[in-house]
C-alpha cells in the first residue's frame, strides 16, 4: 500500500517540476535527427510563453504514452503560465496548458488545459507514433 502512495506522489510532482523547468528556459530551438532524417524540432518562445513540439517525421520516434499523464501536466504547464504545442508535420494538432482553449475537446478530455486543435492531425499523430 505505501508503494502504490509513493508512486501517486510522483506521479503528481514529476509534471509539476517538468513545467518549472520548462519555464526558466530563454527561449531556442533544439533538432532532433534521427535515422538521417530530422525527425522532431522542438521550439521554445519566451514571448508567447510557448513550447512547440513539431514532430517531422513521426513514425521513426517511438513513444507508445506520449500523453498519458497530459491532463495533470497541462494542469501544471497552465498554473506555471506555459503552453506546449504538438505539431505533425508543421500542422498544430493539440495545445496544452495556458493558452489551450478547448471547446467540444473538454468533452473527450474533461480539462480546461488541453486543446485539440486538429482532429484530423491528432488521429495522424497517434497512428504514426504507435508505428
Amino acid at each position: 500500500m505505501a508503494d502504490n502512495d509513493n508512486n501517486d506522489k510522483i506521479d503528481q510532482i514529476i509534471p509539476e517540476l517538468l513545467a518549472k523547468s520548462l519555464k526558466i528556459v530563454n527561449g531556442g530551438a533544439i533538432d532532433i535527427d534521427m535515422e538521417r532524417q530530422s525527425a522532431l524540432r522542438i521550439e521554445i518562445d519566451k514571448n508567447e510563453e510557448r513550447i512547440s513540439i513539431n514532430f517531422i517525421h513521426p513514425a521513426i520516434i517511438h513513444i507508445p504514452e506520449l500523453l498519458k499523464t497530459a491532463k495533470e501536466f497541462s494542469h501544471q504547464l497552465t498554473d506555471n503560465g506555459l503552453t506546449l504545442s504538438f505539431l505533425r508535420k508543421g500542422k498544430e494538432a493539440i495545445t496544452l496548458g495556458k493558452k489551450a482553449h478547448p471547446t467540444l475537446s473538454k468533452l473527450i478530455t474533461r480539462s480546461d488545459d488541453i486543446q485539440v486543435d486538429s482532429v484530423r492531425e491528432s488521429i495522424k499523430l497517434g497512428r504514426d507514433l504507435k508505428k
